[in-house]
């Protein structure tokens, strides 16, 4: 049931006035991605392709153990992402569509640089420069068009 008693001093209008306002506020807070979100693209986007370049190095180096950089790269990500999770809280209305485009596209560039990158152009730095630099675009374009809204 509704509470339907007027509330003193406060007539229609009024009421229209704080509802339309509270609409307005609502829509500019709710528009674009939080820094959360901001900066766990900006981390995906450092993180993998910085991972991407020393992968590639060490692949170069004979007997160089693979496995410190993938542990460290897969810790940064699992870090980034918890916390853009945990700390972005708030729904923003559209934002939920973009956000897993954002996170697709990376998440696509990053497993042709894993398994492409790891397997056709073993020690090739011209690819591993190639994805580090399309991560790189991609995902700080996506926390550049967040930022602006």
């Amino acid at each position: 049931m509704s509470d339907t008693t007027n509330t003193p001093g406060l007539d229609a209008r009024q009421a229209q006035d704080l509802l339309e306002q509270a609409d307005r506020i609502t829509a500019s807070v709710r528009s674009g991605a939080g820094w959360p979100q901001i900066a766990t693209l900006l981390g995906l986007g450092a993180v993998s392709s910085v991972g991407v370049i020393a992968l590639t190095l060490a692949a170069r180096v004979p007997g160089t153990p693979m496995v410190l950089p993938i542990v460290v790269m897969m810790a940064w990500i699992i870090i980034f992402t918890t916390m853009g999770l945990v700390f972005g809280r708030t729904s923003k209305r559209g934002f939920g569509a973009r956000w897993g485009v954002y996170i697709g596209a990376w998440a696509v560039l990053w497993t042709v640089a894993m398994l492409v990158g790891g397997t056709y152009f073993q020690g090739e730095l011209w690819f591993a420069g190639l994805m580090a630099a399309l991560l790189t675009v991609t995902t700080t374009a996506g926390a550049w068009y967040e930022a602006r809204r």
